[in-house]
């Protein structure tokens, strides 16, 4: 773990919850809610890379988003640089935003095909040669000083993520969240942009929260991992103790279904029957009881709190200590 760990953290999330009215009553009181994040906690250091993983809709998207203010929490708490940004208001959240900045997953989106591109990058800086300064920041990201002039949609979709990288960059932020920055863009092009944010990282001081659907990315970017499922935090830990040795079923699930780039490996996959289940009406207990393969009866009477799996994980799950004890890839063709 990286030596800024000691200090304190950058980012700390407490009990989050993020539910969204769907329904109403006569009256016009909400009747249904769709549970997008129940209860998360994480914490982020300075100069740290925390991962977000799992399935589309598990709630990793709503989680920035809240974590940003862009959605007020149901519930929960965050707190950034030792300051509460739910309290925060106005002038005071804007700056907090200033150190706070996102990187999306459409490049081509998040963009105003209206405004030549440095002009987007020049509104997050302060004070004289503002132009001088986004095409310094341009270079920096790979592209020349001369593309302040033109617009998006004269950019392939590498470099218009280039400019996004470059456009949050400018307020020096603290923390940069890339919400599946790279899962658009080709397998060549999504080397290069991770390249580059390593290089940032390690240049600018910067601490990042990866969200992304493909483990390989974030098995090489980051140093700790959260794994989410249907809203919930249900295994964390440093990176490559989670991936070496699973704890929750759910993470054994998500990486034996990781594919192996050599013909000759027969594969080992856990095998997931079902459905993720319905965020408007989540299973009772664990939500993750419905498609494991070792659900008991106790795994429905209460949610699972987070308990230490060993080297620094913790995973949420009942009957941890049977899990562990079994192998870790549960298939038919074959076990570890």
């Amino acid at each position: 773990m990286n030596e800024s760990n000691l200090n304190a953290p950058l980012l700390e999330v407490e009990g989050l919850v993020q539910r969204f009215a769907v329904a109403s009553d006569v009256l016009g009181r909400p009747s249904q809610w769709l549970h997008a994040v129940e209860d998360v906690s994480l914490t982020l250091y300075p100069g740290e890379s925390l991962g977000i993983v799992g399935e589309s809709g598990c709630g990793k998207s709503t989680l920035a988003r809240a974590i940003l203010h862009l959605y007020e929490p149901s519930a929960g708490r965050v707190t950034f640089m030792g300051r509460d940004v739910g309290s925060a208001r106005s002038a005071d959240l804007r700056a907090l935003r200033r150190d706070m900045q996102i990187v999306l997953q459409d490049p081509f989106g998040a963009l105003n095909p209206r405004r030549i591109v440095g002009a987007s990058i020049a509104d997050g800086l302060k004070g004289p040669d503002r132009r001088k300064r986004a095409e310094a920041l341009l270079e920096r990201v790979g592209l020349k000083a001369a593309d302040y002039s033109r617009y998006p949609h004269e950019f392939s979709g590498g470099q218009r993520q280039r400019i996004c990288i470059a456009r949050a960059l400018a307020p020096e932020p603290k923390l940069l969240i890339a919400d599946e920055a790279v899962s658009a863009l080709d397998v060549s092009v999504q080397a290069q942009i991770l390249n580059l944010l390593s290089e940032l990282r390690a240049d600018f001081g910067l601490s990042f929260l990866f969200i992304s659907h493909n483990l390989a990315v974030v098995r090489s970017f980051c140093d700790r991992l959260t794994v989410m499922y249907l809203g919930r935090v249900v295994e964390t830990g440093p990176t490559e103790a989670v991936f070496s040795d699973p704890a929750h079923p759910y993470t054994r699930a998500l990486i034996s279904a990781v594919p192996i780039p050599d013909p000759a490996h027969p594969g080992q996959h856990t095998l997931l029957e079902g459905d993720v289940p319905s965020p408007l009406t989540p299973p009772s207990g664990c939500a993750f009881r419905t498609r494991c393969p070792h659900a008991a009866p106790i795994c429905a009477q209460s949610v699972p709190a987070m308990t230490p799996a060993g080297d620094r994980r913790s995973a949420a799950c009942a009957r941890l200590d049977d899990v562990m004890r079994g192998p870790i890839w549960d298939s038919a063709e074959g076990t570890k």
